[in-house]
């Protein structure tokens, strides 16, 4: 499908209508007078940067670099790798090249062009205005989350200033700014999109389970504001509530999230590409897929792959199957198991499909990079949020109960057993979301869910001695990443 396409590209769209709830924030106060917007089309061409900088954040493996900690991934030895690697056995420095901090400060700063001046856009209705403002608001805050996760301590950059003295702020302010933004995401943006938006562009749900995904996060280190469960647990119950508004629901079979098509009804947000655009562009093109987790003896790069201890701890099924692969074919001839092979790990394959892949020639050459979605929420991770949260701010309700067995059901899993305590329970969660979405997915990366709950030194404990061993002993150092250096030397405040 080429929605993307059309959307990037064609200016002059048609917009659905906001209800009047949506009109009664007044955007004065927040504006520029020297943006260039009038019409819609020209909120479109700000809109089209902003998408661009989003897919150019996540559409190579190196987004991932800060989240090699997590005990569900590890990277190779030699090659290229060594960025990787830093982050892998806790030993990263401020010098490590692949940090995406500029790529989502772009991402950051083009949100800002569209939020200061989308009331400038006198030819627009106020209905596209805001339609663009809930839009900029959603990937701004997306934007800052990754940073605030990633770095916790960073610059709060709202307008389109250059600043190079501008100091750091807390994590408080920065979370305090993104349930902002969210909030001003969930007003503005509509229920569904018609036309050529339809199923790209972020909506009231993608928002609301967002905010969902912001207050669990608050709730653990280093914030730990346990009120958030509460809200955590409220936002996710709104969106399951709603589900059929917006058109979200399990997949019957876990595999099909990770074919080649483009879209399906478990995607809450996604970013979508199209490699075939022309003229080329670094943002058009996945690179994640195929070949980043692929393994060499095959074509592949092999950027990442499963840790072993991981891999074995896994529950057997359907979902197992379709996260890994196995075995390994490098020519018609030769079959090895993944002990077998120069790496002697399991592969991630979810991000391998593709047009032209063939799982039967998995030798055979397609290309570097794909047209395949990266999805940033699914709304089995709003279940799996609400059934935490619920427990954890309440107790674990029948509710919850039937959250998480959705999720363990479509897996192959029998339902948890009844009467689990609040902190038994909050536990079968945390590693449902570990298995869920092993191999760093975008919003729920296991890594995330090792800094929020401070478990990053036990897991590191956990490592077959096959892994790369760790150099340095982490300890709460090494649960945020240094700013670049690059950074640094602009402006010392940092």
């Amino acid at each position: 499908m080429k929605k993307y396409i059309i959307y990037l590209f064609a200016l002059g769209m048609f917009f659905s209508s906001c209800s009047d709830d949506f009109l009664e924030e007044d955007p004065k106060g927040k504006l520029t007078s020297n943006g260039f917007f009038k019409s819609a089309s020209d909120l479109e061409f700000g809109l089209v940067a902003m998408y661009n900088k989003a897919n150019a954040v996540y559409n190579q493996s190196q987004f991932a670099t800060v989240l090699m900690g997590g005990d569900d991934v590890t990277t190779r030895t030699g090659s290229n790798k060594g960025p990787f690697r830093e982050f892998d056995t806790f030993s990263a420095t401020d010098a490590n090249p692949w940090m995406h901090w500029g790529q989502a400060y772009a991402c950051v700063w083009s949100a800002n062009n569209v939020i200061v001046n989308y009331a400038n856009a006198s030819e627009a209705s106020q209905d596209e205005r805001l339609e663009a403002a809930g839009q900029a608001y959603f990937i701004r805050a997306m934007s800052y989350y990754y940073l605030v996760r990633v770095w916790n301590e960073i610059p709060l950059i709202t307008d389109l200033q250059v600043n190079l003295e501008i100091q750091k702020s807390g994590p408080e302010a920065v979370y305090e700014l993104i349930v902002q933004d969210l909030k001003y995401a969930e007003q503005y943006l509509p229920e569904s999109w018609e036309g050529i938006k339809k199923g790209v562009a972020p909506t009231k749900g993608s928002a609301m389970a967002q905010l969902a995904s912001v207050y669990l996060s608050m709730a653990g280190y280093p914030l730990k504001d346990e009120a958030k469960y509460a809200l955590a647990a409220q936002k996710a119950k709104e969106v399951m509530d709603d589900a059929g508004l917006y058109g979200y629901r399990l997949l019957d079979d876990f595999a099909d999230l990770w074919t080649k098509d483009q879209f399906n009804d478990e995607i809450v947000f996604g970013l979508f590409y199209d490699r075939n655009i022309a003229p080329w562009t670094w943002e058009n093109g996945n690179m994640r897929a195929p070949l980043a987790s692929k393994p060499e003896e095959e074509g592949g790069w092999d950027d990442y792959f499963s840790e072993i201890n991981f891999f074995n701890s896994f529950p057997e099924g359907p979902r197992k199957d379709a996260t890994f692969q196995t075995v390994i074919r490098p020519d018609a001839e030769t079959t090895l198991d993944w002990t077998e092979g120069v790496q002697k790990h399991p592969y991630y394959k979810k991000m391998r499909d593709m047009n032209g892949y063939n799982p039967d020639e998995p030798w055979a050459w397609v290309d570097w990079w794909s047209s395949r979605t990266n999805i940033v929420i699914r709304y089995a991770e709003v279940l799996l949020i609400y059934a935490e949260a619920q427990a954890m701010s309440a107790n674990p309700n029948q509710a919850a109960y039937d959250a998480i067995n959705a999720v363990r059901n479509r897996a192959g899993l029998d339902d948890l057993p009844s009467g689990l305590s609040k902190l038994d329970f909050r536990d079968a969660v945390v590693m449902e979301r570990s298995w869920e979405f092993a191999g760093m997915e975008i919003n729920a990366a296991r890594w995330y869910d090792l800094v929020r709950l401070e478990r990053v030194e036990e897991a590191a404990q956990n490592r077959h001695e096959s892994e790369l061993p760790i150099l340095n002993a982490p300890t709460k150092d090494d649960y945020f990443a240094s700013i670049p250096i690059g950074e640094k030397l602009i402006n010392p405040n940092l």
